[in-house]
């Protein structure tokens, strides 16, 4: 009889389990639309999200739009997972500096009417879609940025139900 004891073990594939950004992987799973949280999730205040080796913040503003950026503010650093959501994007706790969804400091307070349109500083951040219920986030190179994908199993209008992370929700009845 053969046996596997002793016998030694692969050692790990950089090239396919590191997700992280420059990596061979990290770059193929960039090229798509990724799903990072449940629409319903986006409240009053922003989700911190992990997604292939990036912590970001996923926020829906009280004008229904939603952004995903990098949860540290360009001022001072300050997370913006304790930022305040408003109409018009979200606002550092430390400064009071306000992002839209895309990421552009639209108010500076304490400084002049207009300065922060001159300053033209930007929030790092990613495109998001929300469909079916999801909200998807597209972190690839701009130029190469896919139409998001329509699949079956979350186009939930002619269903009767639909599983989501283990969960059978039924339409009402």
């Amino acid at each position: 009889m053969r046996s596997a004891y002793g016998l030694s073990q692969p050692g790990e594939d950089g090239e396919l389990t590191h997700v992280g950004p420059g990596t061979p992987m990290g770059e193929v799973m960039r090229a798509y639309w990724q799903p990072v949280a449940l629409a319903e999730e986006l409240g009053v205040l922003p989700v911190a999200i992990r997604i292939l080796g990036e912590d970001l913040i996923v926020f829906r503003t009280r004008s229904g739009a939603v952004g995903c950026l990098e949860p540290h503010c360009a001022h001072r650093g300050t997370s913006l997972i304790y930022g305040r959501i408003e109409d018009r994007g979200i606002r550092c706790c430390y400064h009071g500096w306000l992002y839209d969804t895309e990421g552009a400091c639209i108010e500076m307070p304490c400084e002049a009417p207009g300065y922060a349109g001159r300053m033209a500083i930007r929030q790092p951040g990613y495109p998001t879609h929300v469909h079916g219920g999801l909200v998807f986030v597209y972190m690839g190179q701009p130029d190469k940025q896919p139409l998001i994908p329509i699949y079956d199993i979350i186009d939930t209008r002619e269903r009767d139900d639909v599983v989501l992370r283990g969960l059978r929700m039924w339409d009402d009845c």
